[in-house]
């Protein structure tokens, strides 16, 4: 980005980043749905505004690298692919939010960190973990009987804990070595590491465990040759798990045995992801060029083998699969062998330059590269990057590892700028927008829900047509409360054009449709449910009714 010629002061940008990381990293407001995702969502959405609208105001231009480039045509991959997605909304939604994380992380890597330097990445990391901090003691001293998996800290579902964890806690330890000394920095730093560890090994993340062992092995392999005697100094993080874990696993037992379950199946090498990784690598085959940007939820369960000892994870008549559960494998799947290509060659660009910045500068450096392969790493086994708090920090840590590569090797090129400032304010409006009108849905889908106001869910469906759970849970009203089964199969209807492959609103489709003694779609629903599902016992039950009814009334 370029200023063209205007002395830019942005002292108040450092003190907005560190004001968003603390706020996603606590915040929590139960009047959405996702009570943790929704509000930190919202945070970041009106940073990344913040961001364009003063990039605006200062007639930014973008100007594009290596890096640029490539995601660039990841970025019309995905438009192209909103043409034969299910839900392009959907798509266009994931599109809008990428496209703006990419901005944030170019101006921070053009503009940002030459200003402020290492010194913001690490009061970024040490603000936002004391006060993750203080609320994860408070939670186990006065509400330890409310903490269970989908609340387990302030980041709400116990996984996503970890995915920030990957970052955390080799930035906590290069920004206390940092110090030099002891001061209110090194010892806010230290004493939020040790209880980042312990919150670690309660929630036993396998993928953030597994993940930090491998950045601190790749590092002390690629600086043995330079730096021997210090070579396992950089094992910190290791010794500090091993430690830790041997005490925690005594009184594991006590707490429900999560963590040593965990070890022992990180022993058994069985991740719970093996069908999964599977059943999307055939929907690959059978889809080429993808399903669709952030369409893998809607499509996928074709492809899951419901049923069968080889059906993947958490999909069925009660349970829905949003991701893979591995960043590279979803846009595979919903872009084509040539997006997944893409994505691919961004993280291994990422990681590539992580390690020259490791091998020739400094321990900071060299800390870093331990968060970018942890992460890299986890966001294989989970949906990292696709959770709000995973991604802001994602965005520092590559970001900031982007502009120490330039500047160590002293990278002198000439980029060509391909996109004016004036732009900005087009991009600006819509996703000001585009958020501002989903997350006003949401509130709306979600209080209208819990209190049986069909009038606020039909204001939540006027905002945002294309939300599927919120007409899901619309037929819930219409069906069991208002007792309106024409509505309710109203909503089905439109529930499954955005979600054809969906179970339970098949089935709810068939037995309204045998209620409205509609008994021609209730077996053509049920016919295509059992094409994917053939073992589901309640559509053999539904569809041998309605063939009897429907002889029936042929017969009469």
């Amino acid at each position: 980005m370029q200023s063209n010629g205007i002395n830019l002061n942005v002292a108040w940008f450092g003190f907005l980043t560190i004001l968003a990381s603390v706020l996603i990293s606590s915040v929590s407001w139960d009047v959405f749905y996702h009570k943790f995702d929704t509000p930190k969502w919202i945070v970041f959405d009106l940073f990344i505004c913040t961001t364009l609208t003063y990039a605006f105001i200062q007639r930014v231009d973008i100007e594009i690298g290596r890096v640029g480039w490539l995601c660039i045509g990841l970025l019309l991959l995905m438009l192209v692919s909103l043409t034969y997605a299910v839900n392009p909304y959907e798509g266009g939604v994931f599109i809008l939010r990428y496209l703006g994380s990419v901005l944030l992380g170019y101006f921070l890597f053009k503009h940002i960190w030459h200003r402020y330097g290492v010194k913001l990445l690490f009061d970024i990391v040490i603000y936002s973990s004391v006060v993750f901090s203080l609320f994860y003691i408070e939670s186990r001293i006065n509400d330890y009987d409310l903490v269970h998996i989908t609340a387990f800290s302030t980041f709400g579902f116990i996984n996503n804990l970890g995915q920030v964890l990957n970052i955390w806690l080799p930035v906590l330890v290069a920004a206390i070595l940092y110090q030099g000394k002891l001061n209110a920095r090194s010892v806010c730093g230290f004493l939020s590491f040790i209880i980042c560890i312990c919150a670690l090994l309660g929630s036993g993340t396998r993928g953030t465990i597994l993940g930090l062992l491998l950045g601190e092995a790749v590092l002390c392999l690629l600086v043995f040759v330079k730096l021997k005697r210090k070579a396992l100094t950089y094992l910190t993080i290791t010794v500090s798990l091993i430690a830790g874990g041997f005490a925690y696993s005594q009184v594991d037992s006590y707490m429900g045995g999560r963590l040593n379950a965990k070890l022992q199946s990180i022993k058994e090498l069985n991740t719970g992801r093996e069908e999964l990784f599977v059943n999307t690598f055939d929907m690959l085959l059978n889809k080429p060029f993808g399903v669709g940007a952030n369409n893998f939820e809607y499509i996928h369960p074709k492809f899951a083998k419901l049923g069968t000892d080889e059906a993947s994870p958490m999909v069925g008549e009660n349970q829905i699969l949003r991701t893979p559960h591995n960043i590279a494998l979803k846009f595979f799947s919903e872009t084509g062998w040539l997006g997944g290509l893409i994505f691919s060659s961004i993280l291994a660009l990422l990681l590539f330059k992580s390690m020259v910045n490791a091998y020739t500068g400094n321990q900071t450096d060299r800390w870093l590269l331990v968060a970018v392969v942890s992460t890299v790493f986890h966001s294989m086994f989970t949906a990292l990057f696709l959770t709000p708090a995973s991604l802001f920090f994602a965005i520092l840590l590559f970001s900031f590892v982007l502009y120490r590569n330039k500047e160590l090797i002293e990278e002198n090129t000439t980029d060509m700028k391909v996109l004016r400032f004036r732009y900005l304010a087009v991009l600006l409006v819509l996703y000001a927008g585009v958020f501002t009108s989903n997350h006003l849905a949401s509130y709306y889908a979600h209080h209208g829900y819990v209190s049986a106001n069909q009038l606020y869910m039909q204001r939540s469906l006027t905002l945002n047509p294309y939300d599927s759970k919120a007409l899901y849970d619309y037929y819930i009203l219409q069906r069991y409360f208002y007792k309106d089964h024409e509505e309710a199969l109203s909503a089905l209807e439109k529930f499954l054009l955005l979600y054809p492959y969906h179970t339970s609103g098949l089935l709810a489709a068939a037995e309204i449709m045998i209620m409205r003694q509609n008994y021609t779609g209730a077996l053509e629903r049920l016919d295509f449910l059992l094409t994917f599902y053939p073992e589901l016992a309640r559509a053999h039950e539904l569809r041998a009714d309605a063939q009897k009814k429907l002889e029936q009334h042929l017969f009469l």
